[in-house]
């Protein structure tokens, strides 16, 4: 009796010590808000929430929990660092990226973003909108923020830009007239209008596109493979089930409509950072206008 009671209770502790560690979440941190009219994070949550809802039958159940508030500069410190667990941020494809980080090689908003549009300052709008060539657009200055990597796209092709520390500032700049436009995704344009219409002259242009290959991943610390394997698997099954066309769909398809790119020319210049990165695995999740 006494080895069966031996036994009964090896076996309980056995499960109390295997079964909580079996079920037990695993966390992941996304980007937090850098302010409280920032929407840029949504989407990107919506397809992390996905990605591991989808594999939870194989990898188990999930937390998904933001980071403190921090701009791009230090999230990809942050990332590089491995300093938050299961830290997951969405950047543009870099080779230096690549060969720094861990990264899920998927398009995470499928390009969208590298179609640019314009906030544009009260004194540039007119002289906007007589634009016909490329050099024509190089003559006004962008604003862009800091340790953004359109920055160095435009500037590699010729532009003017000025950098801010602070994505809100950036729309109080361009509505003063600190520099001529402010480059946008434009998936990201209607929601930011509607969400800065309190700054006085913050204004966009109905004319003109800027396109270059813009693919963003979702980067982590090279050490989480278990979590990269498991986002990149929940991610191609979502998309091939139609999961992620709907949430593209709700979340970009308005800003998309009102910004109709058909209607716009669109000038195209390159992305001197992608020169090392296989194309072909991601090229066919790209949306084209």
């Amino acid at each position: 009796m006494k080895k069966v009671l031996l036994v009964s209770s090896i076996l309980f502790c056995l499960f109390c010590v295997i079964v909580p560690k079996a079920f037990s979440e695993t966390i992941f941190t996304y980007q937090g808000k850098e302010s409280a009219t920032d929407t840029r994070k949504e989407y990107n949550i919506a397809l992390l929430r996905l990605a591991l809802e989808k594999t939870i039958a194989k990898y188990g159940p999930f937390k998904l929990v933001p980071s403190p508030k921090m701009n791009a500069a230090r999230s990809l410190k942050t990332v590089k660092a491995g300093g938050l667990r299961n830290f997951f941020v969405k950047f543009s494809v870099t080779d230096k990226r690549i060969a720094e980080m861990g990264y899920v090689p998927f398009p995470v908003d499928r390009g969208i973003v590298g179609y640019r549009v314009f906030f544009v300052s009260p004194t540039a709008i007119d002289r906007l909108e007589r634009v016909k060539t490329l050099d024509q657009l190089k003559e006004f200055t962008i604003g862009q923020g800091m340790g953004w990597v359109d920055t160095e796209i435009l500037k590699y092709n010729g532009f003017e830009v000025i950098t801010g520390s602070s994505y809100e500032g950036l729309f109080e700049m361009v509505a003063t007239g600190r520099f001529d436009l402010f480059a946008r995704g434009a998936n990201e344009l209607l929601k930011e209008f509607g969400s800065h219409k309190k700054i006085k002259d913050l204004m966009y242009d109905k004319s003109i596109a800027l396109y270059y290959p813009l693919p963003r991943f979702f980067f982590t610390a090279k050490s989480n493979t278990r979590a990269i394997k498991r986002i990149e698997e929940g991610l191609i099954a979502a998309y091939q089930d139609g999961s992620i066309e709907k949430v593209w769909k709700k979340q970009y398809g308005p800003s998309l409509e009102f910004v109709n790119l058909k209607r716009r020319k669109i000038f195209r210049i390159d992305n001197p950072f992608l020169k090392t990165i296989d194309h072909s695995f991601y090229e066919h999740y790209i949306y084209s206008p």
